[in-house]
């Protein structure tokens, strides 16, 4: 009996003692700030109202995403870095003021500077709502509020950069797209002019069109003219006033035609055909172009409206707090904690030690 008993208060009335003297008489006091923040974009706030566009899980996928961006950069060395120069945590978090197992070691190296700080800032993410829960534990309510506010303002830094890199990536790509067409515009343009400088024609078509017309007129002109000259022939003399005048006007209205008919036949020995061959691509090229410039108009107008709509915010909903109390460590709990698992070990270990004994009797 006396060995159970002795055993007993090895095993377990000593790790209790420990436990007692340090949690309830050495071990400092932390306090604990929480906020709660959620990521949430334009998108999703279109398509909800009031409360629900705060909690609600439209356009989960990108928020959620972005949620989980921002709990794995609140524990990387980027945040560590930027929390220590602005707060200078490595100071503050190995003060000789705070219990020798509770703070920082002053010889700690980088990783175990973050792994520490890892356990003093805990994120917890919710994953139906996307709602990220932030606690910061520090030896005083000041500074947890003020990491935990640091930590909110670097998070909403990094969520901005994120969003407007998105935005302006798209923006740019659409913008490239404007100045190509509007470049082809020009290109079209400047071909169209050095050709109508060179053939000295607006538009062949059009001149066409008014020449053939021109053409038809005189050719009915001309055979009305003739006509007319046939008939007065058969009972005048070609002396005559009449028939002179019907000569006359046959004559200038042959010369008027072969006139319009040259110019259908090309200035500078260029055919009308091949002219309009030449013109009526470029035309149909400068429509086409004119057309896509429109397009990638409309195009970036909608990737800037579409940009906007997938803007990416970080809302806290619930600011730091200032805690009053010191909640932790939780020092009756953690001294109970630590007799249950010392007695736990003290019976399996006395089962073993019962069941070799058996082994070796036999």
């Amino acid at each position: 009996m006396n060995t159970i008993v002795r055993s007993l208060l090895i095993v377990v009335g000593i790790p209790v003692v420990l436990a007692s003297v340090y949690y309830l008489h050495f071990a400092s006091d932390l306090y604990v700030s929480e906020a709660k923040f959620a990521i949430r974009s334009s998108k999703a706030t279109a398509t909800l109202s009031g409360v629900a566009a705060l909690f609600g899980s439209a356009d989960s996928s990108g928020t959620g995403q972005d949620s989980v961006v921002v709990k794995d950069y609140i524990h990387s060395p980027d945040m560590l870095d930027s929390l220590e120069e602005s707060l200078k945590l490595f100071e503050k978090y190995s003060d000789q003021d705070i219990d020798y197992i509770s703070r920082l070691q002053p010889e700690a190296t980088r990783e175990e500077f973050l792994d520490y700080m890892t356990g003093k800032i805990e994120v917890i993410r919710d994953e139906s709502s996307n709602i990220i829960r932030l606690k910061v534990r520090a030896f005083t309510p000041e500074l947890s509020q003020a990491i935990a506010s640091e930590i909110i303002k670097y998070s909403e830094g990094l969520i901005n950069r994120l969003s407007n890199r998105m935005e302006n990536d798209t923006l740019e790509i659409a913008h490239a797209e404007v100045d190509r067409a509007a470049q082809k515009v020009h290109e079209v343009s400047d071909r169209l002019a050095r050709l109508r400088a060179e053939t000295e024609s607006i538009d062949p078509s059009a001149e066409t069109t008014a020449v053939l017309g021109i053409v038809s007129g005189i050719e009915s002109k001309l055979t009305e003219a003739r006509t007319l000259l046939k008939e007065k022939r058969a009972y005048m003399r070609d002396r005559s006033p009449e028939v002179r005048t019907l000569v006359n006007r046959v004559e200038a209205l042959s010369e008027q035609l072969d006139f319009e008919r040259k110019r259908l036949s090309g200035n500078n020995g260029v055919t009308v055909n091949g002219l309009i061959q030449q013109y009526q691509p470029l035309i149909l090229e400068q429509e086409l172009a004119r057309e896509h410039y429109t397009s990638a108009l409309a195009s970036l107008e909608g990737a800037r409206l579409e940009a906007q709509r997938k803007k990416q915010y970080l809302i806290t909903f619930v600011s730091p707090s200032l805690p009053d109390d010191a909640v932790e460590p939780r020092r009756l709990l953690n001294v109970l904690t630590v007799a249950l698992f010392a007695f736990l070990f003290y019976t399996v270990g006395a089962l073993m030690w019962s069941a070799l004994e058996d082994h070796i009797g036999r």
